[in-house]
């Protein structure tokens, strides 16, 4: 191994171990709570290494968000390139985002909407805004990928197309993270519905699935009966005009 190539790995190494500091002081702090000093107090590096590898702590975060996403986008990636059935593909991808929502917990919770919209506001630097738009491509392929296995789940017969792929996708990707976000708590989810908040998120999905299923078969059944009808009432109108002649 050449210096040169050993060196980009101990950055890259380094890179990463910052990343992973930040993750749990994000988690304990959220954004606006979080410092650049609590974050290399947690690498166990100086202030000054930090800025080194991100320019504020905005863009560490932004940082932080894209590199669990491309995780995210690569454990996709991966389960097309299985090339399974449409309902194996639907509940592998789903469950392949529970476990990213699960993995990322503290984070996700804390990158609501209000959050990242006020975050965009007050990105000033070159690297911030790069970094904010790297973000926002991440999230437009990871989603046009979510809405490609609906599209492949409506042609295979495996869900109700009622509103079309990317409405669909919407709506089950909202109900998965509005789950979610009632995790945040599980104390007040289970003293409120009495409920046990473990697997809940998975077993909503799976409701969910199961409804559109049902609808699928109650369509299926309805176009039977109708051209069982219309080839009945073909028959007997055929039957009728030799006696009409």
């Amino acid at each position: 191994m050449s210096v040169q190539e050993r060196h980009r790995r101990e950055r890259h190494a380094r890179g990463q171990a910052i990343l992973t500091a930040a993750a749990k002081v994000f988690a304990r702090h959220g954004l606006d709570g979080a410092t650049i000093e609590m974050v290399a107090r947690e690498a166990e590096v100086a202030v000054g290494t930090i800025y080194l590898y991100y320019s504020s702590r905005d863009d560490l975060y932004l940082n932080l968000i894209a590199d669990r996403a491309e995780h995210l986008r690569a454990r996709y990636l991966d389960i097309f390139a299985r090339r399974l059935e449409p309902l194996a593909e639907l509940k592998a991808i789903a469950s392949a985002y529970l476990d990213h929502l699960l993995e990322s917990r503290e984070i996700s919770l804390s990158q609501h909407s209000i959050v990242f919209s006020q975050l965009h506001k007050r990105l000033k630097r070159q690297s911030e805004l790069r970094n904010f738009q790297r973000v926002m491509d991440l999230s437009h392929e990871i989603f046009g990928l979510w809405e490609g296995t609906i599209r492949r789940a409506f042609e295979g017969g495996v869900i109700a197309n009622s509103m079309g792929p990317r409405k669909t996708a919407a709506v089950v990707w909202a109900s998965m993270n509005g789950a979610f976000m009632l995790m945040g708590d599980g104390n007040f989810f289970r003293d409120v519905t009495g409920l046990n908040p473990e697997h809940f998120v998975d077993e909503a999905l799976e409701s969910h699935l199961a409804a559109s299923q049902l609808t699928v078969h109650r369509n299926g059944k309805r176009r039977t009966e109708l051209s069982r009808k219309s080839k009945r009432s073909n028959s007997q109108e055929a039957a009728v005009q030799p006696l009409a002649q």
